[in-house]
């Protein structure tokens, strides 16, 4: 079977959605490896020393090239949903190396930030075509929520939702715990900084595993057992759970992946009351507690300036921000778009214990058969 026809929105080019694991593919614990090795693990000692290792900066020829393809599509008068590498059309030779950082993003260290676009001289939607663009030589992009969401935005919306209901902390001011995205890897544009705070940081999975492995492999047999559940917030399709079981860490063919969001696999106290879930365990509480301290202790953290675009692969790092402080301005407020986006098998992506692991839109967050939706501010 084609991998087009695996999706069953195929036709309307939704996602594939949130999905539990096939538990008879997973590797208990006792049979995952002693140590991972390899390109795709790192630390933040050598990156803080190589730093050319994950910023790389457009030159002026490539940020010419990069306007003369939002012209294209300007002339054109496309929609963002017809932006993709078809549309957005760059030179061979910065094709080539948009390919070198995909090639980066999904075998490496899993993480870039791409430095120097003039997005302060750009209007919104030539940004979005510049973001939507690069991003389609990256993965496929898929829905970020309920309402389709092709092109997210970080944004302070004064929600005040914090673990039950159904609110997200990307749209608030809080600091974000260490987490993945329902994607393979998720992108963000920064339009606006903020006037303080808002650090992203990123830490590799595997490091983190080896250092667990060392230091506390009580907890890393609790993080690979699927005993977690992870709240969905509401973002349910009909006949759906509103939660899912996972491990935190999956090996599979060769490959060590993390599912991970401490806020959502804590946000389960409504369920514990009704008695629908099993409250977790002491070694359990550990595990949560522990992991996001590896975490800070292990994380890089960095900036992003205007006009800078970070990728960060799910399926080996996460990420996180700290809470931020916003400009009294209204124009100023910190603004960053998001791409979630799709690497799937058969597109060179990491196979994953999933049914949908060949599907060309695997992840995303579908809601039932909601459309795509480009909005150019955050709603």
């Amino acid at each position: 079977m084609s991998a087009s026809n695996h999706s069953w929105g195929h036709g309307l080019g939704l996602s594939s959605g949130q999905r539990e694991p096939i538990y008879d593919l997973l590797t208990p614990f006792q049979s995952m490896p002693k140590e991972m090795t390899g390109r795709s693990i790192w630390t933040k000692e050598e990156l803080q020393n190589e730093p050319s290792r994950w910023i790389r900066c457009w030159n002026s020829s490539e940020v010419k090239q990069i306007e003369q393809a939002i012209q294209h599509v300007e002339k054109q008068k496309l929609p963002l949903a017809e932006v993709d590498r078809s549309t957005f059309r760059l030179p061979a030779d910065l094709a080539a190396t948009l390919s070198e950082v995909r090639d980066e993003l999904i075998n490496g260290i899993g993480f870039v930030v791409l430095r120097g676009l003039p997005v302060q001289s750009w209007t919104t939607r030539q940004a979005s075509i510049a973001y939507l663009g690069i991003g389609s030589y990256i993965g496929r992009r898929v829905s970020q929520n309920r309402q389709g969401h092709m092109l997210g935005h970080v944004k302070d919306l004064a929600e005040g939702k914090e673990v039950n209901g159904e609110g997200r902390i990307y749209r608030t001011q809080k600091a974000q715990t260490y987490h993945t995205d329902e994607s393979d890897i998720v992108g963000l544009l920064c339009l606006h900084k903020a006037m303080s705070g808002g650090q992203s940081q990123v830490v590799s999975t595997q490091h983190i595993y080896n250092v667990l492995r060392n230091e506390r492999p009580d907890v890393l047999e609790q993080l690979c057992i699927p005993h977690w559940f992870y709240d969905r917030k509401g973002e349910t399709s009909e006949g759906e759970n509103e939660w899912m079981r996972t491990p935190g860490y999956y090996y599979y063919q060769g490959k060590l992946s993390m599912k991970w969001d401490s806020y959502y696999v804590g946000a389960l106290q409504r369920f514990w009351e009704a008695g629908l879930l099993p409250e977790y365990t002491d070694a359990q509480r550990e595990a949560v507690k522990v992991m996001e301290e590896t975490c800070q202790r292990l994380c890089l953290e960095m900036i992003l300036e205007q006009g800078d675009i970070q990728f960060v692969t799910n399926t080996h790092n996460l990420h996180a921000r700290s809470e931020y402080q916003d400009a009294a301005d209204p124009t100023k407020k910190r603004w960053l778009q998001r791409l979630w986006l799709a690497t799937s098998e058969e597109e060179g992506g990491w196979p994953l214990p999933f049914a949908d692991s060949k599907y060309l839109k695997r992840g995303g967050v579908q809601v039932n058969r909601t459309p795509e939706s480009y909005p150019l501010e955050a709603e």
